[in-house]
């Protein structure tokens, strides 16, 4: 008799070959594990997404129990059955089979979140979302889910809410909203919908934190990373808004005493005011390093050597520096004159040292590039200064009558009506900071794919001859590389003196502009893969 603490490590089976057929009447991680088999280029599909996410592959074999799933670290140990893996990880990869599987056209997914970390949670809905849609069109289907997870609610805006379906109690019955709702088009509404994708608390979950001041620069950070394909959650990013640029040091120490990665994105007046941001920056072990690259000892130094030469440049340029401050924005309220005067007079140096004009326009491009220098450095160190002033300074359709909060949900809703070069211009700086706290790189199908391409080209060449049949060449592939040969199509193209083979995409999954090629024997084969198969990332 098994003890109550047994572990059985002997390799788990799952299906029988009898049922392989059946797969799609089998709801469960069974029949998607066996359509995982059947499909060499859907299998391809979900490991690409294992190895990015999990580093892992999977292998399936069959055997008289049935159908053992293996799973294999790609960072060191040998492979493993799956009955010792966490049920989240058989989950999701389930899951994503059914996903990109093109055979279904709806799923109904009851609580994909179970077992499963917020990161993992985040990354389905993107998958999801890059498949859902008419079952009509190619590689589209219909995805209803039933969660209770706010992570996997798709809703950025209120014209979002039609595609919900609410379950308050087990008494009533359920309520949607209709698409045509005149209330959808309320500025209110639409703000009110925008707040509540923000799960501030999500940050204890998270590896990598970037803080922002407050909820304006959360809601325009958040889309423009939407925006511009800079996945956040799926990545286990969170921002965090801290209320206010003082609250940054320590907020910024006690994430990094839980071991998250920290970023900052503050506004100008946290450099302009005074030296307390960038002295915490300054005091981080790899500080010394990074100035030193720059050509600079000490970044407190630098830091400290600006803000006496800004204090010289305001006196000796009063008139200029009167004129400038007068024609540029304001961004903050109840500052002394000197004080706001001298925030308005540093976004201007950072952002038209030029606009001075007349004897302070050579000093402020001169004071302008030293400056660039520090940010250069806070910049590598985890530490993004908004140069214009404050978030609202990027705003391309400023909404006077708004409240801060208003004005950014309708700012950031303008997001989808721009391209991302325009996008990434205009919120250079919010861009940066995104970039340096979320720099995963999406998930390259290709190089998945190059070994695969490679290791059947190799065994056709040496196998092959001027007249071998396709059906052979096909053969060869995959006594060479198993069932994942079968995404490739393989064609003899020689000629009398020249073997050719031509290689077409079999599968409806992998979108490879580059396919069909020919390839010959006198050709270079690792530089003709990497061609083909050029990396996305």
């Amino acid at each position: 008799m098994m003890h109550p603490g047994h572990l059985e490590r002997d390799d788990a089976a799952v299906g029988n070959a009898s049922y392989l057929n059946q797969w799609s009447e089998i709801e469960s991680v069974t029949g998607d594990i066996m359509a995982l088999s059947r499909r060499a280029d859907l299998k391809l599909k979900v490991e690409a997404r294992l190895q990015q996410l999990l580093d892992r592959s999977i292998e399936l074999q069959w055997s008289q129990s049935g159908l053992s799933p293996r799973f294999s670290p790609l960072k060191g140990g040998g492979p493993y059955p799956a009955n010792v893996e966490a049920s989240g990880i058989l989950q999701l990869v389930a899951l994503l089979a059914a996903i990109h599987n093109d055979e279904i056209g709806a799923l109904l997914i009851d609580e994909p979140e179970i077992s499963l970390h917020p990161q993992h949670q985040a990354f389905l809905l993107e998958e999801m979302a890059t498949v859902a849609g008419d079952p009509a069109e190619p590689n589209k289907k219909l995805i209803i889910i039933a969660t209770h997870a706010p992570g996997l609610l798709s809703l950025r805006a209120a014209d979002d809410l039609p595609g919900l379906v609410f379950f308050n109690d087990i008494a009533s019955p359920p309520k949607q909203v209709e698409a045509g709702e005149a209330l959808l088009r309320n500025k209110k509404v639409a703000a009110t919908v925008a707040r509540l994708g923000a799960t501030h608390r999500m940050a204890m979950f998270a590896q990598r934190v970037l803080l922002v001041e407050g909820p304006s620069d959360e809601i325009v950070a958040a889309e423009l990373a939407r925006s511009l394909g800079t996945p956040l959650m799926a990545r286990n990013v969170q921002i965090l808004p801290v209320g206010g640029k003082g609250q940054f040091p320590e907020v910024a120490k006690l994430f990094t005493l839980m071991g998250k990665t920290v970023a900052v994105l503050a506004d100008l007046d946290a450099l302009a005011d005074d030296n307390t941001l960038v002295n915490f920056f300054s005091n981080l072990p790899s500080a010394e390093t990074v100035a030193g690259k720059a050509g600079h000892g000490s970044v407190a130094k630098l830091d400290r050597d600006l803000r006496t030469d800004l204090v010289a440049f305001m006196g000796k340029h009063k008139d200029a520096v009167d004129e400038a401050a007068a024609a540029y924005p304001a961004w903050f309220k109840d500052a002394a004159e000197e004080t706001g005067k001298k925030r308005l007079t540093l976004a201007r140096v950072l952002t038209s040292p030029k606009s001075f004009g007349g004897a302070a326009a050579a000093p402020a491009e001169a004071l302008s590039l030293r400056y660039q220098a520090l940010l250069g450095i806070l910049g590598e160190l985890g530490c993004y200064i908004l140069r214009a002033g404050a978030i609202e300074n990027y705003f391309v359709t400023p909404q006077a009558d708004q409240s801060k909060l208003d004005a950014a949900t309708l700012e950031a809703a303008s997001f989808s009506q721009s391209d991302k070069a325009t996008l990434k211009a205009g919120f250079q700086d919010v861009d940066a900071a995104l970039t340096f706290i979320s720099p995963t790189r999406a998930v390259d199908e290709n190089l998945l794919l190059r070994p695969k391409l490679a290791a059947v080209l190799g065994a056709v060449f040496q196998s092959m001859t001027v007249t071998s049949p396709d059906a052979e060449l096909l053969a060869v592939a995959r006594g060479h590389l198993g069932q994942d040969a079968v995404v490739f199509g393989i064609a003899n193209r020689s000629t009398e003196t020249l073997r050719k083979v031509e290689v077409s995409m079999a599968s409806p999954l992998f979108d490879q502009p580059t396919f069909p090629f020919v390839i010959g024997e006198d050709e270079n084969l690792n530089e003709k893969v990497r061609t083909v198969l050029p990396a996305r990332a």
